[in-house]
């Protein structure tokens, strides 16, 4: 067993040992100074109520003698008995007489006569030896400490063991996580316990479980950015290849291809960079007091001017004015991405709307709402991972790198605020946006 287990067994078992050293001490001390002075006494009492009882008996007779017997004190009441002729105790007591006969009491009896002559036997008992682990001396003392070691030493060792156990697992749980299992849990009975054990076995599965999800994204994003650059550097080389084998004329096309590929190159480039410069720490927010409502009506515009006439027409439901405290450019670049999302999915038929409004003292809502396919219930939460898409309505042939929605819920973090995506009845996604008006984690 653990070295823990056998300190915290020692340490409850010596102290309850010691209380119950001094305890047997103080019950031995005050065993001797009784056993010295109350035999004597009780002896002494006992003689003197037997000639009391003998002369109430001349005086009085029978009902002198009930009334004595009745009134006698407590501790020479039960061993004091009078028999009538026929055997019966004066005051019903036989059951009790019987009892203390089939003991180790030694029972002395007397003769009493009343002034007619009636006899009437008189029965004293001494006291009933104590046992031998109630009795005085060191060898009642040495069997009272035995019986207190057996007790205390099986209440330590389950204390011990309550309280040792659990941080076993735990440690082993830990050591594992420690070389790199991420997929441990301590689970067990452990993680069902009420207690601050059980409390802290959830947070260590918890934890686990946060880093495994943390190692997985990160092994996916090293995927996917590799990936992501290897398709536009493949096509350079073969575009370059091309060209070298054509006719300086028939070069153009090529080239416009490599410049191509190069700007997508770029674009990736950017949106990983930005990525990383949103996720890479806490960094200060450039605060300053504007209204949420002119920016995003300025961002309208701007996305109306540059979207395809099918597409041209973007449905608003803005309600000045809606100041907060923020960083103006980065909820600028925040908006863009969410808005550009949008326009690229969109379907034909319908356009965008974005609507936004203060819903309490402490916070403006902004939603933007778009009528493509949506996305399946199952992969809503996770489009805000870097790189995620889901490929019936997030394909790469749709634009994009998966990076967009990424940034804006880390700028969105970063402001204190919510984002949340959800499906439209009517078709098509909205993403919701909940910013404090002054952010406190800013």
């Amino acid at each position: 067993m653990p070295r823990l287990f056998w300190k915290l067994f020692l340490a409850l078992w010596l102290s309850i040992m010691a209380f119950a050293v001094v305890v047997a001490s103080i019950n031995q001390a005050i065993i001797i100074r009784n056993a010295v002075e109350e035999p004597v006494a009780f002896e002494a009492n006992l003689e003197r109520f037997k000639s009391r009882l003998a002369r109430d008996l001349e005086r009085g007779g029978e009902p002198l003698l009930k009334r004595r017997l009745a009134n006698l004190p407590r501790g020479i009441f039960n061993h004091v008995f009078v028999l009538d002729k026929q055997g019966r105790e004066l005051l019903g007591r036989d059951r009790m007489l019987k009892k203390l006969k089939a003991g180790r009491v030694k029972i002395t009896s007397t003769q009493l006569s009343d002034a007619n002559g009636q006899v009437y036997t008189l029965l004293t008992s001494g006291r009933r030896p104590p046992r031998s682990l109630l009795a005085p001396g060191p060898l009642g003392v040495g069997m009272r400490l035995g019986v207190a070691a057996v007790i205390s030493a099986f209440i330590s060792l389950l204390l011990a063991r309550y309280l040792a156990a659990p941080l076993g697992h735990l440690g082993r749980a830990s050591r594992k996580l420690a070389t790199g299992d991420l997929s441990v849990r301590v689970g067990g009975p452990l993680d069902r316990r009420n207690d601050e054990f059980g409390q802290l076995a959830r947070d260590l599965d918890e934890m686990a479980g946060q880093l495994e999800m943390m190692q997985q994204a990160n092994q996916r994003l090293l995927r996917d950015v590799s990936h992501e650059l290897r398709s536009p550097l493949a096509r350079l080389r073969v575009a370059l290849e091309i060209a070298r084998n054509k006719d300086q004329k028939l070069l153009a096309a090529e080239l416009d291809r490599i410049e191509l590929e190069s700007e997508r190159l770029e674009v990736l480039v950017d949106e990983v960079l930005g990525l990383l410069r949103e996720s890479s720490g806490p960094k200060e927010l450039k605060l300053q007091r504007f209204d949420l409502a002119e920016l995003l009506q300025d961002l309208v515009d701007t996305v109306n001017y540059e979207a395809s006439d099918k597409l041209r027409v973007i449905g608003q439901d803005i309600r000045p004015p809606l100041l907060l405290d923020a960083d103006r450019e980065l909820l600028w670049r925040t908006f863009e991405n969410l808005l550009r999302n949008a326009v690229i999915h969109s379907g034909d038929s319908s356009g965008i709307r974005i609507f936004a409004r203060q819903i309490s003292d402490d916070e403006i809502e902004v939603g933007v709402q778009d009528s493509g396919k949506g996305i399946p219930a199952a992969h809503v939460e996770r489009i805000f991972e870097p790189f995620y898409r889901v490929d019936e309505s997030r394909s790469r042939s749709s634009g994009g790198h998966g990076l967009g929605l990424a940034i804006a819920a880390s700028a969105i973090r970063r402001h204190g605020g919510r984002i949340t995506a959800a499906n439209r009845e009517e078709g098509g996604l909205e993403v919701r946006v909940v910013l404090p008006i002054k952010p406190s984690g800013a």
